[in-house]
């Protein structure tokens, strides 16, 4: 008897371990939410994305992990749900952020639980100067962490189409992309790209830093984007080139007939 007692208990602790071991952590996905700040907020508003209040409520809850895992996927296969955030939100896709399945069930359980109560006050942006702005954009001033300047990868129109890198996209329409002071600001503290983030985590901008690239880029916003004529760029690095060989293939031409000047006379005495 007693041992049929236990076979009841130890079965119904089998059953009940699973649960336990795979059940999602509100406490966990808080600490995974930081990922997603940049572009999300839960009851304070709509930033570069959807403000996250009640999604858990208003979406399935397969949907809502796949999306958190990849949303690059999901936008290429023209999921219609994706595709209309996508446009309702400028056109800024949803990265991909490494986030795993486990980690995917934590941020919901978090923004589950962060849904029932008031979100902390916002705390007020610091005032930027746009002509600082500006030169820590170019690199006339170096950033307080040492982190690399933004025309090393990036364009905007204010320095001209051909004046910043082409790795990343073009800055011009930042402010009003990621919505304004409050999103871009959050932004800029935290990077929602891997790339960005892998190079600011441990050379992060300052809030002050990040409130003149705010201001820099509230004045641009104001320009219209010059899409980079790749034709003419192509054109012309050709261009360049083959002028290049033809200088030198001249100059090769002219230097073998002075060394044939200067050698024979000299062999022949």
């Amino acid at each position: 008897m007693i041992s049929g007692i236990w076979r009841l208990k130890a079965l119904a602790l089998l059953l009940i371990l699973p649960q336990i071991a795979f059940s999602a952590s509100p406490e966990a996905g808080e600490k995974a939410f930081q990922k997603c700040i940049a572009c999300h907020t839960i009851g304070s508003g709509p930033l570069a994305g959807p403000d996250l209040k009640d999604v858990t409520t208003k979406r399935d809850n397969a949907w809502l992990i796949r999306w958190i895992i990849e949303p690059d996927k999901m936008l290429a296969e023209g999921d219609s749900i994706a595709t209309e955030l996508l446009k309702e939100f400028n056109n800024i896709p949803m990265p991909p952020m490494g986030v795993t399945e486990a980690e995917a069930k934590d941020i919901l359980a978090y923004i589950k639980a962060a849904s029932t109560s008031e979100p902390a006050p916002a705390k007020p942006l610091m005032k930027g100067d746009a002509e600082i702005g500006k030169k820590l954009f170019l690199g006339r001033q170096a950033l307080s962490n040492g982190a690399p300047a933004c025309v090393g990868c990036h364009q905007n129109t204010d320095i001209g189409g051909l004046g910043g890198g082409a790795l990343g996209v073009d800055l011009t329409k930042l402010y009003s992309r990621y919505g304004g002071d409050k999103g871009l600001n959050i932004a800029l503290l935290n990077p929602p790209s891997p790339i960005m983030a892998g190079i600011f985590s441990k050379q992060p901008i300052s809030e002050i830093e990040a409130a003149h690239f705010t201001a820099y880029f509230k004045k641009t916003n104001e320009l219209p984007v010059e899409e980079v004529n790749t034709e003419f760029f192509i054109k012309g690095i050709g261009t360049g080139i083959l002028g290049l060989i033809l200088v030198y293939i001249l100059i090769s031409l002219i230097w073998i007939k002075r060394l044939k000047g200067v050698r024979i006379p000299m062999v022949g005495k």
